[in-house]
């Protein structure tokens, strides 16, 4: 059991590889693998929403209102459905950002938890929490995969629009 500040700092690193952690030599734009790995057509879009679902995990674990985890669902959904739409869900994941925006709610939910004593450690995950967030997850890595899959089977993906 770890304690409550080591596991926003792995969350803030997390959303930080996933989001940014590439800087476009000579601008402020920054980009990390969620979009690099969005180029893959089908798998890469579950494995972005997957990825995103280890913040989600943490927030539960961190006892997050369920409120700002809705938000971070919210922001995943997003990211998921809009993701695997070729070309544009990439720019969109390149400019949106859900995993960091998903990390300043958790963060934030953290510092402003009110009529609270601050905890110092982690509490487990138990099968309701990981239940919680499967129930929550698994339905929009399906749909970004169905969604991947609809543009693939038409030969509509970033690949196709390169080298044809």
């Amino acid at each position: 059991m770890g304690s409550v500040r080591e596991k926003e700092i792995q969350v803030e690193i997390l959303a930080h590889m996933l989001d940014d952690a590439v800087r476009i030599p000579g601008t402020s734009l920054r980009f990390g693998f969620d979009p690099i790995v969005g180029f893959i057509p089908v798998v890469g879009d579950i494995l972005t929403v997957i990825s995103g679902s280890f913040i989600l995990l943490a927030a539960r674990q961190l006892r997050v209102p369920l409120r700002d985890l809705a938000t971070m669902m919210y922001n995943q959904l997003l990211n998921g459905v809009v993701g695997a739409i070729p070309i544009v869900g990439d720019f969109f994941s390149f400019r949106f950002k859900s995993h960091a925006k998903n990390s300043a709610v958790l963060v934030r939910a953290l510092r402003h938890a009110k009529g609270t004593s601050c905890r110092l450690n982690v509490l487990p995950l138990n099968l309701v929490d990981i239940g919680l967030i499967s129930v929550l997850t698994v339905p929009v890595a399906v749909v970004a995969g169905l969604i991947g899959w609809w543009f693939w089977t038409r030969d509509y993906f970033l690949v196709s629009f390169l080298f044809d």
